[in-house]
């Protein structure tokens, strides 16, 4: 929630079911906002079990189980977790420019390794239209801009509503709130993964464009490789 470069850790096994392994700590993402749960590897003596999947603070492993007690070394697939991070952050960028340029929000999203899609409440939405907002947050990567997470108060986030994108009562069971500020671009409660710098993000390309209903529109988006 701190450090997303983190790519290893280690912890300790608080509890076992079946293929569901907990830990005191993680740095596995487990899901979540639109962003795919981490995978990886949990390390144990001369074992080594895969975390496939994520269920809450379950990791589901393949492989031999540790024992509860058993002190871990977890390690994050990282060049995954880096083109999500890319990917988020490119999401991030593609809504900063549509509400502040275009005064639309964000619906839904949903995104992978490397590509996503973007839904957005925008009746005169157009191909062109949506190929110049990708034109527009590509101009926001090449200035590499920095980008810093941090934490504010339930108080604090409830006296700024423009950091609220999504139904309110999402945020309701936080005491603190998490933020991701592109510095002097955009800010927005988040809780996923992200790069350091928008320049990290890579080119962003339009992949395809469709109109779901006269208010319903869909931006589907991919990285280039860096």
């Amino acid at each position: 929630m701190t450090d997303c470069y983190l790519r290893e850790f280690d912890a300790k096994v608080v509890g076992v079911k079946g293929n569901e392994v907990y830990l005191d700590r993680s740095a596995f993402y487990p899901g979540g906002g639109g962003q795919p749960c981490d995978t990886g590897v949990l390390r144990f003596g001369d074992n080594i079990a895969r975390v496939v999947d994520m269920k809450g603070e379950a990791h589901i492993i393949d492989g031999p189980a540790p024992k509860i007690g058993d002190d871990v070394r977890g390690v994050i697939d990282w060049e995954r977790r880096y083109k999500i991070m890319r990917t988020h952050t490119a999401l991030h960028i593609v809504a900063g420019v549509a509400y502040q340029n275009y005064g639309v929000k964000i619906t839904g999203n949903k995104l992978y390794e490397g590509y996503a899609r973007v839904d957005l409440s925008f009746e005169r939405m157009s191909k062109e239209l949506a190929q110049k907002i990708i034109d527009e947050s590509n101009e926001v990567v090449r200035r590499d801009i920095p980008i810093k997470i941090y934490f504010i108060t339930k108080e604090e986030f409830k006296n700024r509503p423009e950091l609220m994108r999504v139904a309110p009562h999402l945020y309701e069971k936080y005491d603190n709130i998490r933020i991701v500020d592109i510095v002097g671009f955009d800010v927005q409660a988040d809780g996923g993964t992200h790069v350091k710098s928008t320049a990290e993000v890579g080119k962003i390309f339009l992949e395809k464009y469709e109109s779901k209903c006269r208010v319903h529109k869909r931006i589907y988006i991919r990285l280039s490789e860096i």
